[in-house]
């Protein structure tokens, strides 16, 4: 008897013994003695095509057994959709035995004789695929060239379209690849007039702990947005030198205006998904000292928080305020045609994270970008909703870093997700019932 065969025998048989012919109210079912039998001979048996397969399932280890850092790795795809086939909680890309992962490049893969630009390989053991009667390490499926992202404008608005300038509209970051799909990996509320990005949306799960380490940072840009504006020379070090209060920029102290990512590239796990956080869309005027200080320790310590509490969570990273200099000057990066200010400083950014489980949980923490203002003027101006990191554990590393020798490098707190709602009229609506706190 084949293996295809005795698989589906073995389920039939399951099926018989454990489903009745009439369904019977409140009583109990007993399984027949030789139940446990046929789900040990069942373990380990994955449907694939046409046929089941025995035996353990490739795991490939997202750090070491993925293509070298100087080739191109192909998408990782759920065979015939849009998502990634993301890692275990191990960091392990994990395929039922016998299964298959889609592989899918711009062009054409490398050291193959094909053209294709979407295949299937399939698990046949350890980190060995098959594909077209060929036997190859995972590592080795490679593309030609570099896949080049998409940063899509959406015909769909976000924010508030009640405020003075409504025109913020939703962006979706990913890959074309052809056949209706578009593997996302952030979607962006971003309002193109003032040059600002309300917020990021994307995913953490338990395996985001384990991004690809040593992919290299690669340049950013505009893709095919920002017309007529050098957004480059915008964040450049001498433009801000030049628009800047004297005093205010001194870059060998780190206090200079970075391109502070929303949807952090240490949040996405693959290298094609960090590459794709690497547009302007994706970015806002965030300090130096900030950037690189308590603001990064807060990103890496919501990544373990979601790793160890095994949640998935939808984040939400923004920018709320503009930061104002001697009194009331709004700091603006540069100005329009009608030398208006665009691409204002935020006062504060926000990381929004959301507990899709049920009931709904949420947390808000946010961050002062001025390493400028004192604590009076922080507690004054900065602190928008009600701060409750004193009653969450994991946040305890949270409101005991804010030492007043310390600000330059981020005051951070937390607050409820519906006070912040209440207060950031741009986040989505139904944030506004999202009252129990992730803790």
């Amino acid at each position: 008897m084949t293996k295809s065969a005795r698989g589906y025998q073995l389920i039939a048989l399951l099926l018989a013994i454990v489903i009745p012919r009439e369904i019977r109210a409140r009583e109990a079912i007993t399984p027949g003695p030789d139940v446990g039998q046929i789900i040990k001979d069942l373990d380990g048996l994955h449907i694939d095509g046409t046929g089941f397969e025995p035996g353990a399932p490739c795991r490939v280890d997202v750090q070491k057994e993925l293509p070298r850092p100087d080739q191109v790795q192909p998408l990782y795809l759920r065979p015939g959709t849009d998502l990634y086939w993301l890692p275990n909680v191990d960091g392990q890309l994990e395929i039922p035995r016998g299964a298959s992962i889609e592989l899918h490049c711009s062009h054409s893969f490398a050291s193959m004789d094909t053209d294709q630009r979407s295949i299937r390989v399939q698990c046949l053991e350890n980190t060995t695929f098959a594909w077209k009667g060929s036997k190859m390490k995972f590592r080795d499926f490679t593309c030609r060239q570099a896949i080049p992202y998409t940063v899509e404008r959406l015909d769909r608005r976000c924010g508030d379209e009640s405020l003075q300038h409504p025109a913020a509209f939703w962006y979706r970051v990913g890959y074309d690849i052809g056949d209706g799909r578009f593997v996302a990996t952030m979607e962006l509320c971003h309002d193109p007039y003032l040059l600002r990005t309300h917020y990021a949306r994307h995913q953490l799960t338990p395996a985001s702990v384990h991004f690809q380490r040593n992919v290299k940072r690669t340049k950013f840009s505009p893709a095919g947005h920002f017309t007529g504006v050098d957004i480059a020379r915008i964040y450049s070090h001498r433009n801000q030198e030049k628009v800047m209060d004297a005093g205010l920029i001194d870059v060998k102290a780190g206090l200079f205006l970075a391109r502070g990512h929303l949807a952090a590239k240490a949040d996405l796990i693959y290298a094609s998904q960090q590459r794709s956080s690497f547009n302007y869309v994706n970015v806002a005027p965030q300090w130096q000292t900030f950037n690189g200080g308590r603001w990064a320790n807060l990103e890496e310590a919501t990544r373990r928080y979601v790793a160890s509490s095994g949640i998935s969570a939808t984040v939400y990273t923004g920018t709320y305020g503009q930061m104002k200099v001697a009194g009331s000057r709004v700091l603006h990066l540069a100005t329009d045609a009608n030398n208006n200010g665009v691409l204002a400083v935020p006062q504060l950014f926000y990381r929004v994270l959301i507990d899709e489980g049920q009931p709904t949980r949420g947390i808000a923490l946010l961050g002062v970008n001025n390493p400028y203002a004192t604590l009076a003027q922080i507690h004054e101006s900065y602190v928008i909703c009600d701060p409750v990191e004193e009653q969450v554990a994991w946040l305890d590393w949270l409101h005991k870093g804010n030492a007043k020798g310390k600000l330059k490098q981020g005051y951070l707190y937390a607050c409820s997700v519906s006070d912040l709602a209440r207060v950031v009229p741009q986040l989505p609506r139904p944030l506004l019932e999202v009252d129990e706190l992730l803790a």
